[in-house]
Parts: structure tokens; sequence; C-alpha cells
């Protein structure tokens, strides 16, 4: 299906004819080191979107690519609290949801969004009728090595299978710091605190970038599109 973006009116209401299903992406607006640039998480999500929606049939909206990125102080970002992006997607989904839509599947770009889109689905309650189902995917759930870094190896490699005109390799270098002695709950934990990432990193960049290619990012973009298809089928199973 087509992006809504590029839509008019009257083609929108020809689409929902053929499908009732859409799509949100959702990314940030945050420092991803001197390589990459800081609409990572947007870029890769709503490209992700497109590539999903092609399997599975659906809508595509715009990118919100704004998120909740406090932990990258002092560093460049510009976050939304948790209230302001929830009600922004809450607002969204209704949206959709007057005008016929009856699944919108949320593909988020970016790990500070989880808390603020948890509740999404429990937030729309007596806003949606109840043959509306709203389902919040994290994209890098669906990589079979699911840790994700910052603007390291995997992030650099999907900008470089999707945009590399916006990749600086020149200037890439790995995390001034190697944050590995704790475990990978108690940093969940920790990088929820605003200026920690920088703390734990040294310089923003969590992983190495130096060792990412194109290839990897085309291999990883496959498995990422298979798993969510897969899983937003699942979703309506009975």
């Amino acid at each position: 299906m087509s992006s809504v973006f590029g839509m008019s009116d009257p083609e929108f209401w020809s689409a929902l004819k053929k499908t009732k299903r859409a799509i949100i992406p959702i990314g940030s607006m945050e420092q991803h080191g001197p390589h990459l640039p800081v609409s990572t998480d947007a870029l890769i999500a709503e490209h992700v979107s497109k590539l999903v929606a092609q399997k599975v049939g659906a809508f595509v909206l715009p990118a919100i690519a704004y998120g909740v990125s406090f932990e990258h102080d002092p560093m460049f970002h510009v976050s939304l609290r948790n209230s302001t992006l929830s009600a922004l997607v809450c607002d969204a989904c209704a949206a959709l949801a007057s005008h016929g839509v009856k699944e919108i599947i949320v593909i988020n770009g970016h790990h500070g969004n989880i808390g603020a889109l948890q509740y999404i689905a429990q937030d729309l309650a007596g806003r949606i009728s109840n043959d509306v189902s709203v389902h919040v995917l994290h994209y890098w759930h669906q990589m079979k090595n699911d840790e994700l870094g910052h603007a390291g190896e995997v992030e650099t490699s999907l900008v470089l299978a999707i945009a590399p005109e916006l990749v600086k390799m020149e200037k890439a270098q790995a995390g001034a710091k190697n944050p590995t002695a704790k475990s990978k709950a108690a940093y969940a934990s920790i990088t929820n605190s605003p200026g920690s990432f920088v703390k734990i990193t040294g310089n923003g960049v969590w992983g190495d970038p130096k060792k990412a290619s194109a290839e990897m990012g085309q291999r990883l973009l496959k498995e990422i599109v298979a798993g969510l298809a897969k899983t937003i089928s699942e979703l309506g199973d009975d």
C-alpha cells in the first residue's frame, strides 16, 4: 500500500476499501554520534514500516520523528514527555479509527519510547470501538540478536542500507567506554535517567560503527521485516 503522506482524500477512501490496517512509525530526534543523522530512529522505523506494509497490506502514516530522549543530555535531542508522546499517538489512533481503520500497528524505532507506548491500547479504551485493535511492536525485537546498541554496528549498517548518503563513515568512532560490566536489565533501567547515556558510553556511541556494512544492513532489514510481518499475521489469530 501507499504512504498516506502522498495520498489525496479520494485516494485514501479508495484504498480503505482494500485494507483497514494502518502502520504508524515512531522514532526520535537525538544524537547518533558524529557519523549518523539525528533522525536515524525515525528513518529506520519509517523504512521498515513501508517494507512491512507491502507484505501485510497496510497504510503507512508519516513517521512521528520526536520521541523520549532525555537520556542523551547534554548532547543534542528534541524530546517529548512520556505523556505528550502517549497523547499524540492516542489521538492519531483515535482519528484513524474514526475513519474506519480497524487495525493499527505502531512500529517503534527508539528504546526510550517504550514506556510511553506501553499502555496505548489501554489509554484508548472508551475512545475507540471494541472492534479496533492497536498493537505496539519494537523493530529490534525481531532481530535474532536484539543487542541494538546506539549508533553502533547495527544502526549504522541499517542506515548504510537505507540511505548511505547520510552516513559519514570517515567520522565513525567506537564508544569511548565499553558498557559491558552490568547486566542488560541494569542498563535498561539506568538509561531511563536523564543524562545517563553519555556517562555510560563516554561519547554517546554504544558499540563500534566501524564494523558496519550495507550488506549487514540488508540482511538485518530482511530479518526485521520478515519477523514483523509474521508477528502482525499472528496478532489476528484467534
